[in-house]
């Protein structure tokens, strides 16, 4: 009987030992990544899907985001260690030994802000004032045109960025 008590309260105070602080619920905020669309630059207000996508940051130590890819839209991540991300956009066309990439560097520069989610969650960083800066390449991008159409990001919720092509 006395084994029983003390098992008892053990578990007792094993889960009394666990708060709603210890666990980071679903649907908290965290870091919102960068939303782009790509629109047709002859006529800017229809959507253009970029065939053959792939992203990848433009480090020595290069991480593809998204590889060969048909997308309208994209959500990329930025660098919450750095107040600059420098992705490589690539574009493809053909097939095989015909295949062509054209590359577009294009880089992101914004302020950081961590806010405190809660003691499980931790901090969750917001960028505030984004300029994305197009590399220009004479005549070879493929890419024409990005407009900024919030330069704050806290959420995933609208478009933060139009890209013509």
């Amino acid at each position: 009987m006395f084994k029983r008590i003390v098992v008892l309260i053990i578990v007792i105070f094993a889960f009394k030992g666990c708060t709603r602080d210890d666990l980071c619920p679903q649907g908290a905020a965290t870091t919102p990544s960068l939303v782009i669309l790509f629109n047709d630059f002859n006529n800017q207000s229809k959507r253009k899907k970029v065939v053959k996508l792939t992203i990848e940051t433009d480090y020595e130590d290069s991480k593809t985001v998204f590889s060969l890819i048909e997308t309208d839209s994209i959500a990329i991540p930025l660098n919450v260690n750095s107040d600059t991300t420098k992705y490589r956009f690539i574009r493809t066309t053909g097939n095989g030994d015909n295949a062509v990439s054209n590359i577009d560097r294009v880089m992101f520069v914004y302020s950081r802000k961590d806010v405190y989610v809660t003691r499980a969650c931790g901090f969750s960083t917001k960028f505030e004032n984004l300029t994305p800066s197009l590399e220009d390449e004479v005549n070879d991008n493929w890419i024409q045109l990005i407009q900024t159409k919030r330069d704050t990001i806290v959420d995933e919720k609208k478009a933060h960025l139009i890209i013509f092509h």
